[in-house]
C-alpha cells in the first residue's frame, strides 16, 4: 500500500525491501509495547485484584485437578491464595 502510494502521489518507484528497512524500527518499538506491562500505582487499600485458576497436582499416586483463588492486594502486591 505504501509502495502504491509512493508511486501514485510522488511518481516514485520504491522497492518493497526498502519499506521493510525503513519501518523496521517502528515495528520494533510496536511489539515492544505490546509486550510492555504498565503498573497501576495504588494507594493503600483501594484495590483489591481477584483471579481464578486451575492446576493439576499429585495427590498421593493420582494427578487432580484442583481450582484456586488469588487475591493480590493493589498498592503492596501481597497475595493470599487458597484452593
Amino acid at each position: 500500500m505504501v509502495r502504491q502510494d509512493f508511486a501514485a502521489e510522488l511518481g516514485i518507484a520504491v522497492s518493497l525491501r526498502t519499506v521493510e528497512r525503513e519501518v523496521a524500527h517502528l515495528r520494533q518499538e510496536l511489539r515492544a509495547e505490546a509486550r510492555a506491562t504498565v503498573r497501576f500505582e495504588m494507594r493503600p487499600g483501594q484495590e483489591l485484584q481477584i483471579d481464578f485458576g486451575e492446576r493439576r497436582v499429585a495427590i498421593g499416586d493420582r494427578m487432580e485437578k484442583v481450582f484456586f483463588f488469588v487475591a493480590t492486594l493493589g498498592y503492596s502486591r501481597r497475595l493470599h491464595a487458597r484452593p
